[in-house]
C-alpha cells in the first residue's frame, strides 16, 4: 500500500476581448494542464514522483490569473501530450497496489473526475480513497483565520524550508508531502470520493 500525493494545475476559459472569466463548458469548468504526483511509503517517505504537463485543448489561451501564478504558457504547453495520454502515464505511476490519495483540499478529485467524465474515460462512477492534508494541517495548527489553512501558510507555520515556487503541480504536492510527514499523524482520517455525489455542472 502506498500514499499518492496529488497536485493539479488548470486552465479555464477567458474572454480576452472583455477581460473577463466566463463559462464555456460547465461540465468541465476547470481544464488539467498539470499533474503532480508523490507516491509515499507507511512512513511517509518518498519512494517516486511524477510530473506531467499537459497541451489544452478545451481552453488553448491560458488564463491571464493562471499564467500569472503558475507561469506555463501556450508556446510552452503546445508540444506536451493530450491528457488522455498523459493520464495514461500517470496511471503507470499508480501502478496496480493498492494507494491512498493525499490532497489539499477536495478540488483537485473533482475536477480531476469532471476531465476524465468529459473524456468519456471512465466506465463507471470514479471511486478513491483520500485523505484531506489541508483538513489535518488547520487541525494539527489549530488554524482558525477564515477557515482551512493554505499550503504556504502551513508550510511556513511548520518552519519547513521554501525552497521551490509554489503553483506547480509537483512542487505543491512535494510540499503537501513535507506536511503530512511533519505532522506524522497517528490516526488518518480516511474519506472517500464517489463521482455520483459530485454535480454534473
Amino acid at each position: 500500500m502506498s500514499y499518492i500525493v496529488l497536485d493539479l494545475e488548470f486552465n479555464q476559459a477567458y474572454d480576452f476581448e472583455n477581460n473577463k472569466t466566463i463559462l464555456l463548458i460547465p461540465s468541465c469548468r476547470f481544464e488539467i494542464i498539470q499533474i503532480g504526483a508523490v507516491k509515499l511509503d507507511k512512513n511517509f517517505k518518498i519512494m517516486d514522483k511524477i510530473n506531467l504537463y499537459i497541451r489544452p485543448n478545451l481552453y488553448k489561451k491560458i488564463h491571464p490569473y493562471v499564467k500569472d501564478i503558475t507561469g506555463l504558457t501556450e508556446d510552452f504547453l503546445e508540444d506536451k501530450p493530450s491528457f488522455k495520454n498523459a493520464y495514461k502515464d500517470f496511471e503507470k505511476f499508480l501502478g496496480n497496489e493498492e494507494h491512498i490519495f493525499c490532497i489539499w483540499g477536495s478540488g483537485d478529485l473533482k475536477a480531476l473526475y469532471r476531465n476524465l467524465s468529459y473524456y468519456d474515460m471512465l466506465k463507471s462512477n470514479l471511486i478513491l480513497k483520500y485523505i484531506d492534508v489541508q483538513n489535518l494541517a488547520t487541525k494539527h495548527l489549530k488554524y482558525s483565520k477564515g477557515g482551512c489553512i493554505g499550503l504556504k501558510t502551513a508550510i511556513e507555520l511548520l518552519e519547513l524550508p521554501i525552497k521551490e515556487d509554489f503553483h506547480d503541480a509537483l512542487n505543491d504536492a512535494l510540499y503537501t508531502a513535507k506536511i503530512l510527514k511533519k505532522i506524522n499523524p497517528k490516526k488518518l482520517d480516511l474519506k472517500i470520493f464517489n463521482s455520483k455525489n459530485v454535480k454534473k455542472k
